[in-house]
């Protein structure tokens, strides 16, 4: 007998000669499977529009001013600075006593009316760079659930899951094989997506909005962090799959993963929040904000006396990307270990 140079063992020396098939072919396999699904080609199709659409609209809603577009604001502003000054020496004027006078208020300055208020059409900011990186990392971080979950709900629906075992009996061998498609899969999707961004990011600079030096001294380190916004979105798609994989694996159905992550997130981190703020460094949406957010973010607690200021204020409790990325962890893990842990000893006659 003749043996294939990308199989393993037989699995049973007693039993049929069948053998099982090598850890690579189980991959490449879900690899195909995954791409071949009709539900992966319309979701990414769906998703294209949407970005292009949104590239669009970014477009037509900005774009480079010019010294015309500058004088024409300027003239604006000084309409309306000679209009409220005209408003409060009247109102100054016809006040009965000095302190109605004083409640006229004082003529507006040009400070207080920056121009680009009174631009027709804002140019692209270098800071919005960043702030799109991050909706397209959370938008990828959704599709991610939404193919992850669907891929192995729709394998335990068609019941083929359960025909692979005849082929592979080692159950968490299966799994894993999946797994590591999936999550390969998506990561490369995300740092795809965030590489388009990035290229689109440069052309809207250029045709649309302001130059990087427009920041100043921040100006320096501007696309390092940038691109290292864009490295903690992307890894997010992996967070995201694990926790729609094992949740739809759980449940053997792709609607009921989607059904609990609705009501987890749109009634029990609002209670919670509800109920005590303070717990909301462990919520798992505040996490990923402070993951994916420069600097991690800061949320408010429960109303406390603070003696420096001398009165009862919210607790400002910061939380950095570290502790988000760890918390993010810590959810995939639970949910993951918990669903192979299900599987591997689960009845599936």
């Amino acid at each position: 007998m003749t043996t294939r140079p990308d199989t393993a063992a037989p699995v049973s020396q007693t039993g049929p000669r069948t053998s099982a098939p090598a850890f690579g072919r189980l991959v490449r396999a879900e690899f195909r499977r995954l791409a071949a699904r009709r539900f992966t080609r319309v979701a990414l199709g769906l998703s294209l529009i949407g970005y292009l659409i949104a590239v669009a609209l970014l477009w037509n809603t900005h774009s480079r001013t010019t010294p015309a577009d500058i004088a024409q604001a300027t003239a604006q502003r000084d309409q309306l600075i000679v209009q409220f000054t005209a408003e409060t020496e009247q109102c100054r004027k016809s006040a009965a006593n000095e302190q109605e006078a004083l409640n006229c208020g004082s003529p507006p300055t040009p400070e207080q009316f920056p121009i680009d208020q009174f631009l027709s059409t804002q140019p692209f900011p270098p800071s919005g760079v960043e702030d799109f990186a991050m909706a397209v990392g959370v938008a990828t971080a959704m599709l991610a659930f939404l193919l992850a979950a669907t891929f192995i709900g729709a394998e335990w629906s068609s019941k083929n899951l359960i025909a692979w075992l005849f082929w592979e009996p080692r159950r968490l061998r299966v799994m894993a094989a999946k797994l590591l498609a999936v999550l390969s899969s998506v990561l490369v999707l995300a740092m795809l997506a965030q590489l388009v961004w990035f290229g689109t990011a440069k052309v809207l600079l250029h045709y649309r909005g302001l130059p990087v030096s427009s920041l100043g001294p921040q100006a320096e380190h501007f696309w390092s962090h940038v691109v290292n916004a864009q490295i903690r979105a992307a890894l997010l798609v992996l967070i995201t799959a694990l926790i729609g994989f094992s949740l739809a694996s759980l449940m053997r159905n792709s609607a009921a993963a989607l059904g609990v992550a609705f009501v987890y997130f749109a009634v029990v981190e609002n209670v919670i929040r509800a109920l005590n703020p303070d717990l909301q460094p462990y919520l798992f949406t505040t996490n990923i904000a402070a993951w994916i957010v420069s600097s991690g973010i800061t949320v408010y607690g429960k109303q406390v006396f603070n003696p420096v200021e001398g009165y009862v204020m919210a607790k400002e409790i910061h939380i950095s990307n570290v502790h988000g990325g760890v918390m993010l962890l810590v959810f995939a893990g639970v949910v993951t270990l918990v669903s192979l842990a299900v599987f591997a000893r689960r009845d599936l006659s």
